[in-house]
């Protein structure tokens, strides 16, 4: 997955050049920095998290201890939770690879639950268990983004993002009525590092606001140890945190926002004059 996103990013500089020639548009149509808009500017994203989870779900041999087995279909579901991210952002002037950087904070609300059926068998006994569970956790989080445009249409674009995410637990609630120890419950632990992938669609819809949703899951985990293109394990299933957001950009003007003067370099286009007036007779 990681190894996709990197060759998706070195794509989108060749994909870039290409659509400005298709479409007979540059980056100034985006983000005008000659003499229009400031280098750095701000951003806010309201969004909702979802927990992805497998889609078929296969029984399982849990435990197996001289005439003890113990197998269990267990049966994991995402359920929504809140985002809401806010950072500055960071607007190179050669836009090649990149054509802008981002650093963030956000509230992330993770949320999902899990239902199974497991069978105890002991010799020639044999039982028959059945529990369910839901978590919730709440996030304080921090991410640096490298953001790519890829032009479409005129004032719109596809972005593609790579970036990195560091997640501290401000408090979590975990309730189950299965056998935390007999099923392996886990957990991640307080502190998360991992690289995430983003895509998006975005439109500029004015002089100085830029709308882009996106689609945002990680890649790799670093803390923890990563169990599967950044999936995470709680109670006894793996899941894969995704955030659907709406980020608004907001470039910080320049005097002559709208239409900047052009630059005169010599003192004959600076005493020029355009259709000048003709003389009299």
């Amino acid at each position: 997955m990681l190894r996709w996103s990197l060759v998706l990013l070195v794509l989108a500089s060749g994909l870039h050049a290409d659509a400005q020639s298709l479409y007979g548009r540059k980056r100034k149509d985006i983000i005008p920095l000659d003499g229009q808009a400031k280098r750095i500017g701000w951003f806010v994203g309201p969004g909702v998290t979802w927990t992805h989870t497998r889609f078929k779900n296969e029984e399982e041999e849990v435990l197996r201890s001289g005439d003890t087995v113990y197998t269990a279909t267990y049966d994991p579901a995402g359920r929504i939770g809140l985002y809401l991210e806010g950072g500055l952002t960071w607007y190179t002037r050669d836009p090649v690879i990149v054509d802008y950087l981002d650093l963030g904070l956000a509230y992330k609300n993770l949320r999902g639950a899990e239902a199974y059926t497991g069978t105890l068998l002991r010799g020639d006994t044999a039982s028959t268990q059945e529990a369910e569970g839901s978590f919730a956790e709440r996030m304080l989080t921090l991410s640096f983004n490298a953001n790519k445009f890829i032009p479409t249409r005129p004032y719109q674009f596809v972005q593609l993002s790579l970036g990195a995410n560091a997640d501290y637990r401000l408090s979590s609630a975990y309730e189950h009525t299965g056998d935390s120890l007999l099923n392996g419950h886990a957990f991640p632990p307080d502190l998360w590092a991992q690289l995430h992938f983003k895509v998006g669609y975005g439109f500029k819809l004015t002089g100085n606001l830029i709308l882009i949703p996106a689609l945002e899951t990680p890649v790799f985990s670093f803390v923890p140890e990563d169990e599967g293109f950044g999936q995470m394990q709680w109670f006894t299933s793996r899941y894969r945190p995704i955030i659907l957001s709406v980020r608004f950009l907001f470039l910080r003007a320049r005097d002559g926002f709208d239409c900047p003067p052009p630059i005169k370099h010599n003192d004959w286009e600076r005493n020029k004059t355009l259709n000048p007036k003709p003389p009299n007779d």
